[in-house]
């Protein structure tokens, strides 16, 4: 679990946290990762490649930074993660990365893409050599400022969101997946809509032998869309997902009740399914929200079958200075400024953005990592106060 910059030089555990869950109920940290892009805030780059077990992230920073790409290997021993790409024995990496928010692997594990939220960046980096990564592509997507995104099996395609207008891009990424030797992204369809701001990540899916995807709306109330990509050229809108406060007539009490909470809002962030294919449940971290669990057997009507809502640790920034929630790195009144302003990087004058972090008025915890299904009666979560946490179903639900 990653931690933010904030606090850097007094943490008591800097960087990533190696959390050990051999016994779910007792989890135990068993290590932190110190190397540059770990220690400096890997923000929503920190991502694990399954088939190669390999752990990777990105400098992130505030927000938005670049150089530092770090790789460990995690298939001897995953509580204690092995630096690969260091440099003549130093925890020290060979910089490899141009600009870095997002970031995800594709499937074989022989790419890891950034996206660098302004200017529709996106960084290739080949890891076929984990000790020697090199960057193989370095552009643009084709939209001003894209986020988050994932990737068909074959890696041939990804599935890439964008700011403003909220949507989705479908890329070709054969080039790069094929290495040919200067590689050229292919737009190959899109889809946008209205009701949303900020998309924040994608997940394919198969759902009654047809391609989805899933999209989640970081801002403006836009909730979770169900996305047919059989024609991958004109993906369409299917269905949608959002909690009854995000509809619109609740927009004025949905205003009141988040005034003085922070940047956000009602809304999720990440999300999850407990299969990709024929996936039965969707679980998703929101910020004000809590932790939500969805019955998704039919897309066309989900059901919300579980939740949890973990409460916010108030006057604990001193303790909990990794949180950029409760240390107020981004719960100001930052709802106080244009989210157009936001996406753009524009914040406007400095003492309109002073105002704007001034402590918030916490009530609850931002759960802004995406939920993990274990087994059938598990979801593992990370919250930005109360950290990790094993959660288990009750009352005859299931993740299966």
């Amino acid at each position: 679990m990653g931690t933010s910059l904030g606090g850097l030089l007094t943490k008591k555990s800097p960087g990533t946290q190696v959390v050990d869950v051999s016994d779910p109920r007792a989890p135990e940290l068993s290590g932190n990762l110190d190397s540059p892009a770990m220690l400096t805030d890997t923000w929503e780059t920190l991502k694990v490649n399954e088939s190669r077990k390999l752990l990777a992230g990105v400098s992130v920073g505030p927000a938005l930074s670049g150089l530092f790409f770090d790789v460990y290997d995690v298939s001897e021993d995953c509580s204690k993660p092995r630096l690969l790409n260091s440099f003549n024995g130093t925890k020290l990496t060979l910089p490899a990365n141009v600009l870095g928010h997002e970031g995800n692997w594709a499937p074989d594990g022989r790419t890891y893409y950034a996206s660098g939220l302004v200017a529709g960046s996106i960084t290739a980096i080949d890891t076929t050599n984990p000790h020697r990564p090199r960057i193989v592509y370095t552009g643009v997507a084709g939209v001003p400022a894209n986020h988050g995104f994932s990737f068909s099996g074959d890696g041939n395609r990804m599935y890439i969101t964008r700011l403003a207008p909220a949507g989705v891009d479908i890329i070709d990424t054969s080039a790069i997946q094929r290495r040919d030797p200067l590689p050229v992204l292919r737009h190959v369809g899109s889809v946008t809509w209205s009701d949303g701001v900020i998309t924040q990540h994608t997940i394919p899916i198969t759902k009654d032998g047809r391609p989805y995807l899933i999209a989640v709306d970081e801002f403006g109330s836009g909730g979770v869309k169900f996305i047919d990509i059989s024609d991958e050229r004109d993906p369409v809108v299917t269905d949608r997902l959002r909690l009854e406060i995000n509809t619109p007539a609740h927009a004025a009490e949905r205003r009141a009740d988040t005034t003085g909470n922070g940047l956000f809002g009602y809304d999720a962030h990440y999300c999850s399914v407990n299969r990709e294919y024929e996936p039965s449940r969707l679980a998703c971290g929101f910020f004000n929200s809590g932790v939500r669990v969805f019955d998704i057997t039919e897309l066309s009507a989900p059901k919300e079958i579980a939740y949890f809502n973990p409460p916010a640790q108030v006057g604990q920034s001193q303790r909990l200075q990794g949180s950029e929630h409760a240390a107020g790195i981004v719960t100001g009144r930052l709802s106080g400024l244009a989210l157009s302003d936001i996406a753009n990087g524009n914040i406007g004058d400095p003492f309109r953005l002073a105002e704007a972090l001034k402590p918030a008025n916490l009530t609850a915890d931002w759960c802004s990592s995406p939920p993990r299904f274990v087994r059938s009666d598990q979801l593992w979560v990370t919250c930005q106060d109360n950290g990790f946490m094993v959660l288990r179903f009750t009352n005859g639900v299931s993740g299966q």
